[in-house]
């Protein structure tokens, strides 16, 4: 009686480790929403950079990409929500930390917006490196990691640049914490999409 309960829960833990591996395994995200935000930041700071010494009023405007931007991003969410077959704790935490840093570089913006802020490229690197570094942490990603540690030390860079030169730490910081770990994740996603395919 003793071997069979023993048994049984030898069984159970290995199906729990199996279910746990399993859940690791199907779980990819699309790097979609890094590409995007990435490439926008790149974008918006390269246009406002151009437009220091070009003076084209619509490039004043560049900036509102990123309100537009929303469209696609709940699209992206939704779409990827519905595909995720398993969602934990640690889901629900990151996703926490993504829509407070959302609020807070609106608020800043709205802020910016209102009166001159000195140094704002530095400020919003420094709000950058938050949620990247601790995506990265979270779920064990090094290039987001990287990415975080990349943005910090950027905003001290941009501390000693006045504007427009300042933009210029601010796209190598969207390209180094959302851009290049986006095309990471694309690359990974794709080839375990194939993977699963594949299998018979």
């Amino acid at each position: 009686m003793d071997q069979e309960s023993e048994l049984t829960s030898e069984q159970s833990l290995k199906l729990i480790a199996t279910m746990i591996s399993r859940a690791k395994n199907e779980f990819y995200d699309t790097g979609l929403s890094a590409l995007l935000w990435g490439s926008l930041v790149i974008v918006c700071s390269c246009l406002s950079y151009a437009n220091h010494y070009l003076d084209w009023p619509v490039l004043r405007y560049a900036w509102w990409l990123m309100v537009v931007a929303v469209v696609p991003q709940v699209f992206i969410s939704v779409r990827e929500a519905k595909a995720r077959r398993h969602k934990s704790h640690r889901d629900d935490l990151i996703g926490g930390i993504w829509i407070s840093f959302g609020i807070a570089i609106f608020l800043f913006s709205y802020l910016d917006s209102q009166m001159t802020i000195k140094h704002d490229a530095s400020i919003y690197l420094t709000l950058f490196a938050i949620p990247t570094f601790a995506t990265g942490y979270g779920r064990r990603f090094q290039p987001m990691i990287f990415g975080g540690v990349a943005c910090w030390v950027l905003a001290i860079v941009s501390l000693r640049s006045d504007y427009p030169e300042a933009l210029i730490p601010m796209a190598g910081g969207a390209l180094l914490a959302w851009f290049v770990p986006g095309l990471i994740l694309r690359k990974r996603y794709l080839a375990a999409k194939r993977k699963h395919v594949q299998r018979p």
